[in-house]
């Protein structure tokens, strides 16, 4: 258990402060998220004067920050939680990325992809190699001996360079894959006489 969680149950073990426990845990396990009151009066279980009673008591004694938003008052737990990285990505990331990133997602499953998984997978892979590659070539640059753990400036560049082809290639095959998947799910079907699906519900 996390030291500031296991101060706060030690501070609150009251039978009565069950509650006030319940709702610290919860806010703990969610860190770098502002989490609206009305989300806590669902996990709590009673009216919203009672939680903001329990929200105000652990504002003031530092374990959670509080501000208002829209009228509405949000609470954060006040330090690392029990995110880890989690945390520090949500510090970092901006939310509108956050945001962008969970629309994609279900676009990139095999379900959706298909045949295609593996090139669009692939090709990720090498666009973000490429791009580090180049930033790991800035850096070398600026160093006074022209190399860092052992790669020089013309190595990392001709990664970069390779990068960037592979990550072309495997653009080119995304469509190819499709259509191939696409191509042989028909023929199944023809094999097996099963009926052609239109998208539609009946």
């Amino acid at each position: 258990m996390a030291k500031q969680l296991k101060s706060l149950n030690q501070q609150f073990n009251r039978a009565d402060q069950e509650t006030k426990r319940e709702i610290g845990e919860y806010v703990h396990q969610n860190p770098g998220r502002w989490i609206p009151k009305e989300e806590l009066v669902e996990v709590a279980g009673i009216d919203e004067s009672g939680v903001s009673r329990h929200i105000e008591s652990l504002h003031e004694e530092e374990y959670v920050l509080s501000k208002m938003d829209d009228g509405q008052r949000h609470v954060q737990w006040n330090g690392r939680g029990a995110g880890g990285l989690e945390y520090w990505i949500r510090q970092i990331i901006p939310p509108q990325v956050r945001a962008a990133s969970s629309e994609l997602r279900p676009l990139l499953t095999l379900e959706t992809l298909g045949g295609a998984y593996l090139p669009t997978i692939l090709f990720g892979v090498f666009v973000i190699l490429g791009l580090l590659c180049g930033v790991f070539a800035v850096i070398i640059s600026f160093t006074p001996s022209g190399s860092l753990f052992g790669f020089n400036a013309k190595q990392i560049v001709f990664l970069a360079g390779s990068s960037t082809i592979f990550a072309a290639a495997f653009f080119v095959a995304i469509p190819i894959a499709k259509l191939i998947d696409a191509g042989v799910g028909r023929i199944w079907n023809i094999m097996t006489g099963e009926p052609e699906s239109d998208g539609q519900e009946e």
